[in-house]
């Protein structure tokens, strides 16, 4: 008899246990009208594209890209750091940027890393939900210029001059590359098809800007654009600033 109660003890508190649990895993019960909110701030694709930027230069080592050095030089935060666009597992960041916006091969006729500098920016954008027909994909910053520059007023991405417009973190500062070009460019007003050059602003301070670039001296490297006093970029003999290209943060529709 007492096996037997012990027994049936046993098996009460097994059917208990059981019933708990049960009902422990159930879903709770959600209403209709009942609104679910996120426990963080989800960031917008202005921050996605800053912290996308800042993560691949963390890849690369930091760079800084001096231009008081002639020829220009990459800092490094440490001796022992060093980052080159042909050496592992560089290489694989610079595909991956290239790949995302191309299928045309990488390598050029004489073995070298053809230009990819656009690819960055494209890739940057795509990796924080900018759709194509915000920032079209391209390996020339030429083409999302000229978009941006043709863009109506409820884009994401308007073109501004840079004499004019006082950039913010997430815009892009494009600037004519090659001596013969930039001449052609001087002003914004000149701007048409050629070699250009753009980086992500990824911080403003009072009397400079910050920012993040691929194919910087052959790496993802940061560098420093300064402001005069009404807040506007100063053009440099390496990067005679031209364009602004303002991102806004609307919502984008299919």
């Amino acid at each position: 008899m007492r096996g037997y109660r012990h027994g049936l003890s046993l098996w009460l508190i097994l059917m208990q246990v059981g019933c708990t649990l049960v009902t422990a895993g159930q879903p709770p019960r959600i209403t209709p009208n009942a609104s679910i909110k996120p426990g963080f701030a989800i960031p917008s694709i202005r921050e996605r594209m800053i912290y996308l930027a800042h993560q691949e230069w963390t890849i690369f080592g930091q760079p800084v890209a001096d231009y008081t050095s002639q020829p220009p030089v990459l800092v490094f935060p440490s001796e022992t750091t060093f980052s080159h666009e042909t050496r592992p597992p560089f290489l694989s960041r610079v595909m991956l940027y290239w790949y995302t916006v191309s299928s045309l091969p990488i390598v050029g006729y004489e073995g070298e890393l053809r230009p990819w500098s656009g690819a960055f920016i494209i890739w940057l954008a795509r990796s924080a939900g900018v759709p194509e027909k915000d920032l079209p994909s391209t390996l020339l910053h030429w083409d999302y210029i000229e978009h941006a520059l043709s863009a109506d007023n409820n884009a994401r991405f308007i073109a501004r001059d840079a004499r004019q417009y006082s950039p913010r973190p997430g815009d892009l500062l494009c600037a004519p590359r090659e001596a013969r070009f930039i001449q052609q460019v001087s002003a914004f007003a000149r701007l048409r098809r050629g070699p250009y050059h753009c980086d992500l602003v990824v911080n403003r301070r009072s009397d400079k800007l910050d920012l993040i670039g691929g194919n910087v001296l052959d790496a993802v490297s940061l560098s420093q654009a300064a402001l005069d006093d009404e807040g506007h970029v100063i053009p440099t003999i390496e990067r005679p600033w031209q364009v602004v290209i303002e991102q806004r943060d609307i919502e984008s529709k299919p």
